[in-house]
C-alpha cells in the first residue's frame, strides 16, 4: 500500500482558514445578516466574499462549486430556495475573468491570491464591487421574477451591495490587519 499522503502544513492552514471563513460567514448571513432591512431596501449579502479571497490558482470547478455551496448553505439556513445558491454560481463562474481586470499588470495569476494587499485596496475592493453588484443583480432579480419594478429592485440591488462592501471592507481588515491606507 501506498503512504497517505501528507499535506505540508501551509496547505492544511489555508483549508481549514477556507473552511473557517465558510463557517462565519453562512452564520454570520442567517443570525445577523439576514434580519438587517435598512430602510426596507438594503440587505447585506456577506457570504460573497469567500468567493472574493479564492486564490486565482484554483481551477474554474473550484470557483463554481464553492459558489453553489456557499449559495446552497445560505439558502438552507435563511430559507430562500435557490436564490443564493444561481446568484453565487453565476458568480462562481464570473469571478475567475473578473480578478484579471483589477490585478496587478506584473501579477502571475497562476500564483495570485486576491486580497488588499496584492491588489491594493483600489483594485480588490473594485473586484469586491463587480462580483458583489453581480450577485445582488442575479440574487434580487431571481427573488423578484420580474423587471416591470425595476427602480425598486435597482434601489434594492445598489443598497444591498453598498451595505456587503462594507461588511467585506471590514472582514479584509480582520483577515489582513497590518494594511494602511
Amino acid at each position: 500500500m501506498f503512504p497517505p499522503k501528507l499535506y505540508p502544513v501551509p496547505v492544511l492552514q489555508t483549508i481549514f482558514s477556507r473552511i473557517a471563513w465558510f463557517a462565519a460567514l453562512i452564520l454570520l448571513q442567517a443570525l445577523v445578516c439576514s434580519h438587517i432591512h435598512l430602510g426596507g431596501y438594503a440587505i447585506p449579502l456577506p457570504y460573497v466574499y469567500l468567493l472574493c479571497i479564492l486564490p486565482m490558482a484554483a481551477p474554474r470547478w473550484v470557483f463554481i462549486l464553492t459558489g453553489f455551496v456557499t449559495g446552497l448553505a445560505a439558502d438552507i439556513m435563511v430559507n430562500t430556495p435557490g436564490m443564493a445558491a444561481a446568484s453565487m454560481t453565476a458568480c462562481g463562474l464570473l469571478a475567475p475573468m473578473v480578478c484579471p481586470l483589477f490585478a496587478p499588470t506584473d501579477a502571475e495569476m497562476d500564483e495570485f491570491r486576491p486580497s488588499a494587499v496584492t491588489m491594493k485596496w483600489s483594485g480588490f475592493l473594485s473586484y469586491a464591487a463587480v462580483l458583489t453588484l453581480a450577485h445582488c443583480i442575479l440574487f434580487f432579480a431571481i427573488e423578484a421574477f420580474t423587471l416591470s419594478l425595476w427602480p425598486e429592485m435597482a434601489l434594492t440591488c445598489l443598497a444591498s451591495a453598498a451595505l456587503t462592501m462594507l461588511f467585506i471592507t471590514a472582514f479584509e481588515m480582520l483577515r489582513k490587519p497590518h494594511i494602511k491606507g
